[in-house]
């Protein structure tokens, strides 16, 4: 026994080892047994392929003995089950349905064409409506005719049945699709439910033509600005010792001189508070050909942090605390969702968390780049472990942004598209020394005149464990430079590009 149980403990540990592998092969062949279901449902959806397989008269002359094979296994299958009597009874059973049904239910009359115990039953129940004056003989002789039949004759019902049976397969593949439609349809009985539904682009309205509204513009993608005010807990207690009102303090040197800019960018408030604004520009499907939301916000962003320069110039000289930044852009390629809270709609948007991640600024960096003196505002650290995802780097990112504008990666990529953008490679100064730094341009139309923009692609740097900063990563982030060195830089090579090439054409 001491033997025997020392066995079965190696056994028993061998099975445990092999656990995973069994589980892994278990769902391995639940994946093919599904996969074949699926073939095979799609072959048996069609019909005509019931003629493909067992008319002997359909298709090739080569292939139709194999026809003709299949089409006889088949009948000896239905037999083998004790079937093919009820296929045949299936469809005899219609021309003498009319006069029996009712009292007689279908199956009860089709299961006695087949069966004596049923036909004794069936006779129970005519004699309980004897005003119908009901025989069974008419059972009886087609009962006799089906026993009658030839190997022949059952060949054409069995070939008959297969189609029927294919075609009963596909109606209740369509009938389980338009079911599963229909159970996502919800009709909607409030009005409140209803404006909602319409405002999420989710209402479909059957109604006449005088009752319908004007056709709705859709939006089809929308760009989130953010502007986060850094030490708005600071500046108020600051303000408040001095005897000064931090609420229009903030509503006139910014709030005001912002929302003038809302008109000439197509831009909407979606909520302003004393230490954020936060606003969207909105593409529909009217003006996806010259709405270019991601260039109108870049601008904008500019011209908010303009707004912010210019109070702070004042801010100097009357000794009151200065105004600090961090402006995120951040685009998302489809419309925004919302729900009601009594008579406001807020918003639900991947871009409203998107924008707060990149506006925001770490204490550490902060710290780390204090004193760094460079034309750029916007940098990444990171320090997380190799090999990790990109949602988990997010995660690990220490976010520099300091009255600077970074731009989400989808948003540079719709830019892009918007306007035609050049690039140059240049060395600029950085706090770590000396560096490439690649810079794109393009020219925004806004009205009858336009807007030089420039954005500078980056790389985020290792954060190394001493606090030092280390090589690049792969990690890309793109800031909207602001730097009017930049832009003069810039503004100087489009000169020099449009005179060479305006000698390149008279040579």
């Amino acid at each position: 026994m001491h033997d025997i149980d020392l066995r079965l403990k190696h056994q028993e540990l061998k099975l445990e080892e092999m656990d995973p592998q069994v589980e892994e092969a278990r769902q391995k062949l639940d994946f093919f047994r599904k996969g074949k279901a699926s073939r095979l449902g799609e072959y048996l959806d069609d019909p005509e392929n019931a003629q493909r397989l067992f008319d002997p008269k359909a298709g090739p002359e080569e292939s139709a003995p194999l026809r003709g094979q299949l089409l006889t296994r088949l009948l000896d299958r239905l037999e083998q089950y004790e079937m093919l009597f009820h296929v045949l009874a299936s469809y005899e059973v219609r021309p003498i349905a009319s006069e029996y049904c009712p009292p007689l239910h279908l199956q009860q009359l089709r299961r006695a064409l087949v069966s004596k115990d049923e036909l004794k039953q069936v006779e129970r129940v005519i004699k309980q409506v004897p005003a119908k004056k009901l025989s069974l003989r008419t059972i009886e002789e087609v009962s006799r005719r089906i026993q009658r039949y030839s190997r022949e004759e059952m060949k054409e019902f069995v070939l008959r049945f297969a189609g029927d049976f294919f075609r009963l397969h596909r109606d209740l593949r369509d009938a389980e699709h338009l079911t599963a439609g229909m159970e996502r349809i919800n009709l909607v009985t409030t009005e409140k439910a209803r404006e909602l539904s319409r405002m999420n682009n989710r209402l479909y309205e059957c109604v006449l033509p005088e009752e319908a509204r004007p056709e709705q513009d859709n939006v089809i993608s929308h760009v989130i600005i953010k502007a986060d005010v850094r030490g708005s807990t600071r500046m108020t207690q600051d303000l408040l010792s001095r005897g000064l009102n931090p609420a229009s303090h903030f509503s006139l040197n910014l709030h005001e001189p912002v929302k003038k800019l809302l008109d000439r960018y197509d831009a909407k408030k979606v909520f302003i508070e004393g230490d954020a604004i936060i606003l969207a520009i909105f593409e529909t499907e009217s003006s996806i050909a010259y709405a270019r939301p991601v260039a109108k916000a870049c601008i904008l962003s500019r011209q908010i942090l303009a707004v912010c320069n210019s109070y702070n110039e004042r801010a100097s000289s009357s000794d009151l605390p200065a105004l600090e930044l961090g402006l995120g852009v951040a685009f998302q390629g489809d419309a925004p969702t919302y729900w009601v809270d009594g008579d406001s709609r807020i918003m639900i948007s991947k871009a409203l968390n998107l924008s707060d991640r990149l506006s925001g600024c770490a204490k550490l960096a902060k710290r780390m780049l204090a004193k760094q003196k460079t034309h750029f505002s916007v940098f990444q650290f990171l320090n997380t472990m190799e090999g990790a995802s990109a949602e988990e780097l997010d995660e690990f990112l220490v976010r520099y942004n300091m009255n600077g504008i970074e731009l989400n990666d989808e948003g540079f990529q719709k830019l892009s598209e918007e306007i035609s953008l050049d690039t140059i490679e240049t060395k600029f100064d950085m706090s770590w020394g000396k560096q490439n730094v690649t810079l794109f341009y393009g020219e925004v139309p806004l009205g009858e005149s336009v807007e030089l923009l420039v954005i500078r692609k980056a790389f985020a740097r290792q954060l190394l464990p001493d606090g030092k900063v280390g090589r690049a990563t792969e990690h890309c982030y793109y800031e909207v430079c602001t730097g009017p060195a930049l832009y003069d830089l810039v503004a100087a090579l489009i000169r020099t590009n449009q005179a060479a090439a305006l000698v390149s054409q008279r040579a």
